[in-house]
């Protein structure tokens, strides 16, 4: 009654009065301010602060009028800011467990929906920060590998800046890539190529949406969140964003799903996915799909932004204070000098770096306003009261810049973190990383990136910036602080500026004339032209001048027909190459021409040309010719053991199979070595407990072990990280070296260097192999004993003691390469062989049940097979000698180089000529095989069943650059091979029918299987 009387003696102005004075009164009484509650400016009605700068500058001239403890209201939700190192650490150190939560901020919660580690609360946040703590110990900081993968991704960083050749680029997203592959390495435990884009795509996104969270326009969202998550706006774009990063990880995810051994965890989703499995049955659980995506996303964001802001920022200090460069430079000179890769046992002898260092984390100030936190009780601070459940934003900026604790609180000066000695020394008030127990996981990790890339990059090169784009020491302020965009010239500290020579005999000026009457002839002719005539005129040179270069001598090997300039890459078959080389020598006979660009090759194909080529005339055919790839990988140096050639050549080689007799074949005990390691392999297989599994990764672990027992005087367990990460990059590496990429890098080397695409795999492969090599050599120079040397590295060090400046090849740099080559050649060919293996006998088990019986009969099921048991089992020997040829592990060989004018098969090869020997053409000839396409034990058994050779069997190549190996490689395929069945018997599952076709590239490897191995 009461209100229908108000309502008819009120017009419609007046209802709107009322309602509008009843709502005002609501909100006044909703958002009264307890007592005692910290002051702050006015707050409008029903909006609150929204119009409020909220930039960490605005709020500390609100921090200078109300003190460092103020408060804010954003619609009806009050944030109290903390500022100054007193009160930030008072809160966030002696009070941490008042301060520990974070509240629920409606942007953040659509996407992280309180999962995780950052945004999680409770037994979820206590649970996911100790997992990741432990892991991040095991996969990155704690883990030595971890430096390692950094030296490797500087080495790549500061080779991306140097092809851009001293020309003005933004080094952002090329420092983004770099910084991020750290983090990918624990997290998918890969780095991936700067020219992938899928994970450039991530990385866009991810900077993108940080920067739009600190966007006003996003920050309006949490006070109106009903209403703006149906308004169109850049928060949308923030969803987005997130939606296809989600994507991405859970991609990811289920590829790990897929591949994933629980014995063997290769990185963060192996292990959460295992706890996931371990605590399946727990209903209280926080281990999920679902938190596992976000907790990715927590330290993709965590490890990525911080560090590549402060390094970015870093270029822009440095610009500004070249003074500051220099003077970090001399000292890295001084320390470290300009070769030697940085380490972090270099950041104690580094005073200045590190204090520069610091120093760019305090003034780049990337997280001025840290991380909302919220009271998880009621408490005082500064002598206010703060309820339970109240917004707390402690201002990093406000201690970074504290003028009570800095001494030049705006100046960039390394100084304020050294001593007056020049040593470093700590401050209190740096916190970039936050503090308490919420600081930032990745605070170690950060470290090391910071000191590591900066001094590689520093190391290398002198930054300084594009003519007139000196860049802005203003910001600009999303959810992190970060430059604005800027280019850099990145000049090689050490190469000396060339002088020009000014007498009248050199002096450029004597060529002006000419050289301006050719430019105005070919501005003339320009004009007289339309575009398409131009066009047409200068193809048509080009296709004279290929032409003139493409005519070939007289009696040259025939070959298909190629297109101009391009030859014949495209008629080449990416998949099996060898098998359509082989077709051709049905159409042009066993010696044929291809072109690859504008380089030809000759192919040599049957048993009695290629032995014409390799060992009739094995001086003719000994060389190996110039390649672009082996070039840019061996980087100038004497190019190991496979691709030099000379003097350089025969010494390393003789060198190595020195080393092998010494080491290896000749030494009792290596025999030993592989029925160990042979005992390992077999009790790996045995915890499969007749489930079936991959072998490939087993049979890699165990011959891998071998070589490196001569080459680095020790074996790896199956699970090391290291270990394991140079198989997966030998492996890559060996297929990529012989695909079509390769050969297409080699046919255009210049366009292909600018290219994204899998032959920078090959690069980034090779770098990482020569970086893990190198720090063996490292270890081994400290404890080396010339007197008694243990392995191949010991006794090429005690080799280049006696051979420096001989040019021999003895060197540092080229006994990584030797090892690598080594490691290769010793790893690859006899692992795929045995993978192979396992597929012929599973296919034929009539042949498997024959070798067990022998095997029993000779040897029994519990004596360890031995090297004199061979003779005695040549059914088996028959069948190692069938697969390795059946198995063609090596199918095109190397590339050979004529060393001077031949004939071969009637035709004239000119001096310089590149030759491949087709190997697929050998153990495949059907003049020299009974059944060449069938997989047939009786090729290598006589009449009476004892073993024969045949002169057609070339797994190994022939002549003087056969593989030094072999004798090595026969005795592991023995010995590993009988152990194996002598143990098990192998199958695979139902209805599954092996391929045989296999991938090719450098080796030629089967595809993907699985196995059963029951005990015998």
């Amino acid at each position: 009654m009461i209100f229908q009387t108000l309502f008819e003696c009120l017009d419609f102005t007046g209802w709107l009065l009322f309602s509008f004075a009843v709502l005002l009164l609501t909100d006044v009484v909703r958002n009264w301010r307890p007592a005692n509650f910290p002051h702050g400016p006015w707050a409008a009605p029903f909006l609150g602060n929204v119009f409020t700068g909220g930039d960490f500058k605005s709020l500390e001239k609100l921090a200078d009028d109300y003190g460092p403890v103020f408060s804010l209201r954003r619609g009806s939700e009050r944030s109290v800011f903390i500022s100054g190192y007193k009160m930030v650490k008072e809160a966030l150190v002696n009070q941490m467990d008042s301060f520990i939560d974070r509240p629920v901020i409606p942007l953040f919660h659509v996407v992280f929906k309180g999962l995780g580690v950052s945004l999680s609360n409770g037994n979820t946040w206590k649970k996911h920060r100790k997992f990741i703590i432990s892991h991040m110990r095991y996969f990155g900081e704690g883990h030595k590998s971890l430096e390692k993968y950094i030296q490797v991704e500087s080495s790549i960083l500061c080779q991306v800046f140097k092809d851009e050749q001293g020309k003005p680029f933004d080094p952002k997203f090329i420092m983004t890539n770099a910084v991020g592959n750290i983090i990918a390495s624990v997290v998918f435990g890969r780095r991936f190529e700067y020219s992938d884009q899928s994970f450039r795509e991530v990385l866009k996104l991810d900077n993108e949406a940080i920067f739009l969270v600190g966007n006003a326009r996003v920050e309006l969202y949490n006070t109106l969140p009903g209403l703006m998550r149906y308004l169109p706006g850049p928060h949308q774009t923030v969803f987005n964003n997130y939606k296809k990063i989600m994507a991405f990880l859970e991609g990811e995810v289920q590829k790990h799903q897929e591949t994933r051994n629980p014995d063997d965890p290769r990185d963060y989703i192996d292990v959460y996915l295992a706890e996931m499995e371990k605590n399946k049955e727990d209903p209280q659980s926080t281990f999920s799909f679902e938190s596992l995506l976000v907790s990715m996303l927590d330290l993709i964001e965590a490890a990525t932004e911080s560090p590549t802001a402060t390094l970015y920022w870093g270029f822009v200090f440095m610009l500004h204070h070249p003074e500051i460069q220099e003077k970090a430079q001399a000292e890295i000179d001084r320390v470290i000098g300009p070769f030697r890769q940085p380490s972090l046992s270099d950041r104690p002898n580094l005073p200045y770096v590190d204090a520069m260092i610091h120093e760019m984390q305090r003034m780049g100030n990337i997280f001025p306003l840290g991380f909302p936190k919220m009271a998880s009780k009621d408490t005082t601070l500064g002598g206010f009261f703060i309820p339970k459940g109240t917004t707390i934003n402690a201002m990093l900026a406000s201690v970074l810049f504290d003028k009570n604790e800095w001494e030049m609180p705006h100046v960039f000066n390394p100084q304020h973190f050294l001593d007056s000695e020049g040593q470093f020394r700590k401050r209190n008030a740096f916190l970039p990383f936050s503090a308490g127990k919420r600081a930032c996981i990745g605070e170690n990790l950060t470290r090391m990136e910071l000191f590591l890339f900066f001094t590689s990059i520093l190391q290398r090169f002198t930054l300084s910036p594009a003519p007139g784009e000196m860049p802005s020491l203003e910001g600009r302020l999303g959810f992190s602080y970060t430059p604005q965009q800027f280019r850099i010239y990145g000049n090689g500290v050490r190469q000396p500026a060339q002088k020009l020579e000014t007498d009248d005999a050199s002096h450029p000026c004597q060529f002006l004339t000419p050289l301006l009457c050719f430019t105005m002839w070919l501005c003339d002719l320009f004009l007289w032209f339309d575009l398409k005539g131009f066009l047409l005129l200068f193809l048509s040179i080009l296709l004279v001048v290929y032409l003139l270069n493409k005519k070939d001598p007289a009696n040259f090997p025939p070959g298909p027909p190629g297109l101009p300039l391009l030859g014949n890459v495209f008629s080449i078959e990416a998949k099996q190459p060898h098998i359509y080389l082989t077709k051709l020598a049905d159409v042009y006979g066993n010696v044929f021409c291809i072109c690859l660009g504008r380089h030809k090759t000759v192919f040599v194909s049957g048993w009695k040309m290629v032995k014409e080529a390799l060992v009739t005339q094995a001086d003719t055919f000994v060389d190996r010719p110039y390649s672009p790839m082996v070039t840019r990988i061996y980087s100038g140096n004497s190019a190991g053991l496979f691709f030099s050639n000379g003097h350089v050549w025969k010494r390393q080689r003789r060198f190595a199979m020195a080393m092998l007799r010494t080491f290896g074949l000749a030494k009792s005990s290596m025999e030993q070595s592989i029925c160990e390691e042979s005992h390992y392999l077999q009790e790996a297989m045995e915890k499969e407990k007749g489930e079936p599994f991959d072998p490939v990764p087993l049979l890699n672990d165990a011959v891998a072990n071998i070589i490196c027992q001569i080459v680095f005087g020790r074996r790896f367990d199956y699970s090391d990280h290291i270990f394991q990460s140079m198989l997966r990059s030998l492996t890559e590496l060996a297929y990529l070296e012989g695909s079509i990429w390769a050969f297409l890098y080699d046919a255009f080397p210049a366009l292909m260097r600018l290219l994204p695409g899998p032959h920078n795999a090959i690069f980034s492969n090779s770098k990482c192999l020569e970086m893990s090599i190198r720090g063996e050599i490292e270890r081994h120079k400290l404890d080396l004993d010339p007197g008694n040397p243990r392995d191949y590295i010991d006794s090429f060090l005690i080799e280049e003691r006696h051979n420096k400046n001989t040019q021999l090849g003895f060197d540092d740099g080229n006994l990584a390469l030797c090892c690598l080559d080594l490691f290769l050649a010793g790893s690859e060919t006899t692992s795929k062989t045995l993978q192979w293996g396992l597929i012929y006998l599973i296919k034929d088990p009539r042949i498997q049940d024959k070798i067990h019986a022998e095997i029993d009969r000779v040897i029994g099921q519990t004596r360890q097979p031995t090297m004199a048991d061979r003779t005695n089992l040549p059914y088996t020997d028959a069948v190692i000698h069938e697969i390795q040829r059946m198995g063609n592990v090596v199918p095109l060989n190397g590339l050979r180089m004529t060393a001077k004018d031949t004939t071969l098969n009637g035709y004239f090869i000119p001096k310089g000529t590149s030759v491949m020997p087709n190997l697929t053409s050998v153990l495949f000839d059907k003049n020299e095989w009974e059944t060449p396409y069938v997989f047939n034990p009786e090729h290598f058994l006589d009449s009476e069943g004892r073993f024969m050779r045949r002169e057609a069997f070339l797994p190994f190549s022939a002549g003087k650059r056969a593989c030094l190996g072999e004798g090595l490689a026969r005795m592991e395929l023995f010995l590993f091979f009988v152990t194996l069945l002598q143990k098990f018997y192998f199958s695979t599952l139902d209805g599954v029918e092996l391929r045989t076709e296999g991938i090719t590239g450098a080796t030629r490897t089967p595809y993907p299987f699985k196995v059963y191995a029951k005990a015998r």
